[in-house]
């Protein structure tokens, strides 16, 4: 069904695939994420008053990226069982090693509401060692 959506909206199947590759931001290690994905831009996981409070802004990936070492990794959601007991607490339990080699910062992103993924964050005790943020696509995808 998407794909056929991104056809239609496109007028071309051959169209598709180079869209789809550039809302996925098709990135590898050590490569320009920044480049990669240029309008792409992420929602923190903040309160409902912090969210009114920055106006529900986002931030480009390059605010998050540029001159940095980042590691991210993705959840298919907040609350689920491994990603409450082994993703987010592998992250948090190893920020020490992971700043010893060089690691600016680690993002973790998922598909939830910036709310909910602020009340999991808090409830994992994670904010701390890793932010949270959920994916926001520029209108020209």
């Amino acid at each position: 069904m998407a794909s056929a959506l991104v056809r239609r909206a496109r007028g071309s199947a051959a169209a598709a695939p180079a869209l789809w590759a550039a809302a996925r931001g098709v990135a590898s290690v050590g490569s320009d994420i920044v480049s990669s994905a240029p309008c792409v831009s992420l929602q923190k996981a903040r309160s409902w008053d912090e969210g009114v409070a920055t106006k529900f802004s986002t931030t480009p990936l390059k605010d998050i990226f540029h001159g940095k070492k980042v590691v991210i990794f993705g959840l298919p959601g907040a609350y689920t069982g491994v990603c409450s007991q082994a993703h987010v607490p592998s992250y948090k339990n190893n920020i020490d090693k992971l700043k010893e080699k060089g690691i600016d910062s680690v993002i973790c992103v998922s598909i939830n509401d910036p709310y909910v993924l602020n009340g999991w964050a808090e409830k994992l005790q994670a904010k701390d060692a890793v932010s949270y943020y959920l994916l926001s696509l520029c209108a020209s995808i």
